[in-house]
């Protein structure tokens, strides 16, 4: 036999045993299960998000990494950054999910409830929604207004 017809025959071997196991490998997936907003320096009275102070906002996976995952603000009365700003040069820009942790920057604009969703796929995420009323950003904190 010559060595072509043997690795033409090894390579028919390797193919048969590894594609059922590439076929049985579970799917990636980046399923969110919660989502956090930190108000970091803030505080207030009644609420410790305000105006046009920035929050870190968390949404955790179950996979250490994965596709794409989005946070969305309801009311569209925020800015998502760095998404929004790279949005400009590419509209599928999305950051990427890194040790089961979307993160991202959200700076309200304006008062009222503002829901928060975390997700990977049109099912939807899980919910987060907070009050925000008026506020004097200070460097890194924000004081509230009643």
């Amino acid at each position: 036999m010559t060595t072509s017809k043997r690795l033409r025959r090894l390579a028919y071997i390797s193919t048969a045993l590894v594609a059922p196991a590439c076929w049985a490998a579970p799917a990636a997936s980046a399923e969110v299960v919660s989502l956090d907003i930190l108000p970091g320096l803030s505080a207030g009275p009644t609420t410790q998000f305000g105006v046009g102070c920035t929050y870190l906002v968390v949404a955790r996976t179950e996979a250490l990494s994965g596709p794409r995952v989005d946070i969305q603000d309801y009311t569209n009365e925020s800015v998502m950054f760095p998404e929004e700003l790279a949005w400009n040069v590419d509209p599928y820009f999305s950051t990427p999910v890194v040790l089961g942790h979307k993160v991202t920057l959200w700076t309200p604009t304006a008062p009222g409830e503002h829901s928060l969703m975390a997700y990977e796929t049109s099912a939807g995420g899980p919910i987060r929604t907070v009050t925000v009323n008026p506020a004097t950003p200070l460097g890194p904190g924000c004081i509230v207004a009643p």
